[in-house]
């Protein structure tokens, strides 16, 4: 009875020991020169890193940008226990510079920083990893991360996730060993950990106007002009006010009208632009795309001009009627 007694508390014994081994990361591995039976001090503590972007975090559609990251180490000590004690000299020495050393706990050592965004964010990641160094507690990064992101241009306004993962290494314990107090010298072996933290970051695409050509009405026939209506509309979130049309057809199509004055066009309305187009005797009769700009003023009064937008317009044969009276 007593030996299966015995045998089963070896048998927790040992489960328990597994147990434990499986909550330490493999990285954890301890140097062969550590002896953790001549260790003075466990420290307690940990690198901390906080991640600020530096600037605005605002940004538009379509809009490249780099973005720079600043890293602050606020790792702190938490405390110490004392396993063993000194006993002579040369011991008390090598305790004292054992735990100097092991203030070290807290610093971040090698950081590599790498950036992500959700699986089909309109925000894409354009740069690898960033090499970052030591960072010591209390204090900043020598140079901030810097990532190019690059925002679809048809990114909705709102807010959106970037997942910033720091690797890095820190010294996880320090011993000390051949010390000698009267000559002031020391070995020491140093037992390092890997570390990981995330944090998520916040850009903002703004609230801007966007447009696009609904509607286009209106034809005209090889050598002659006539009236071209393109309807646009403000597809974006903010109203776009002092709206002007320019437009800017190539051969065989030409105008002495380049301008259309829309006033004000509010989120979700159409405006229409009239325009006097004239297409050459020798066009051949298809359907054209006349290059369509439009210079609008936000809110704040900023002068802005979207991407050249096609409007679709058909010249078509002229015929007898068109030919005899030379009308459009």
């Amino acid at each position: 009875m007593k030996k299966m007694i015995i045998i089963s508390l070896l048998l927790i014994s040992m489960i328990s020991c597994v147990a434990g081994a499986s909550n330490t990361p493999d990285n954890y591995n301890i140097p062969q020169s550590f002896d953790l039976g001549k260790n003075y001090y466990d420290v307690y503590g940990s690198p901390d890193l906080n991640a600020t972007i530096i600037g605005s975090n605002e940004f538009e559609r379509d809009q490249t940008a780099t973005l720079n990251i600043d890293l602050m180490n606020k790792g702190k000590l938490l405390g110490f226990k004392n396993d063993r004690t000194p006993y002579d000299s040369d011991e008390i020495y090598a305790a004292r510079t054992e735990m100097k050393l092991e203030s070290n706990i807290v610093d971040a050592l090698s950081v590599v920083a790498s950036l992500s965004v959700d699986p089909g964010s309109p925000v894409e990641v354009k740069s690898l990893s960033q090499q970052i160094g030591t960072i010591k507690s209390g204090e900043n990064a020598l140079t901030p991360a810097k990532f190019d992101i690059k925002i679809d241009k048809k990114a909705k306004a709102g807010e959106y996730n970037l997942y910033l993962n720091l690797s890095y290494d820190y010294q996880k314990n320090a011993q000390i060993t051949n010390a000698d107090s009267v000559a002031q010298t020391y070995d020491v072996n140093h037992w390092y950990g890997i570390m990981n933290q995330n944090q998520i970051l916040k850009i903002k695409v703004k609230n801007q106007a966007d447009f696009e050509i609904v509607n286009t009405t209106g034809s005209i026939y090889a050598g002659g002009e006539g009236v071209v209506q393109i309807e646009i509309k403000n597809t974006g979130e903010e109203e776009a006010r002092n709206v002007k049309a320019i437009i800017n057809p190539s051969d065989p199509l030409s105008t002495t009208d380049s301008m259309a004055f829309l006033s004000t066009i509010a989120p979700g309305s159409t405006a229409v632009a009239k325009i006097k187009i004239k297409a050459d005797s020798a066009a051949v009769p298809k359907m054209y795309g006349i290059d369509t700009v439009v210079r609008y003023e936000t809110p704040e009064g900023d002068i802005k001009y979207s991407d050249p937008l096609q409007a679709p317009v058909e010249v078509k044969e002229s015929g007898l009627f068109q030919r005899f009276f030379g009308w459009i």
